[in-house]
């Protein structure tokens, strides 16, 4: 097969996929971040005890890295150019 027309169509499938798609997985980190950071704004201002305050914020890290280790990527730049230099390496 055609190393070029692997990559070509690897090219068309990141162009027209959505930007959100090719950055899935650093969109469920922000908002595993953004929750964490409402969550520390909140327990700050209401008398919650440390150890509850502890215990949320390492359930929403969890949460965020299970997120992503769930969330499908799409193809992305560095696959593709990854793919490249492979393939001209492997060619000579």
């Amino acid at each position: 097969m055609n190393p070029n027309l692997i990559t070509g169509i690897l090219r068309a499938k990141l162009a027209d996929q959505p930007i959100i798609k090719r950055y899935a997985n650093t969109a469920t980190a922000a908002v595993g971040l953004v929750v964490a950071l409402l969550w520390a704004v909140v327990s700050a201002g209401v008398d919650v005890p440390a150890n509850i305050t502890t215990g949320v914020l390492v359930l929403v890290s969890f949460g965020t890295v299970v997120g992503i280790k769930f969330t499908p990527n799409g193809v992305t730049e560095r696959q593709v150019d990854e793919l490249e230099k492979y393939v001209k390496n492997r060619e000579g």
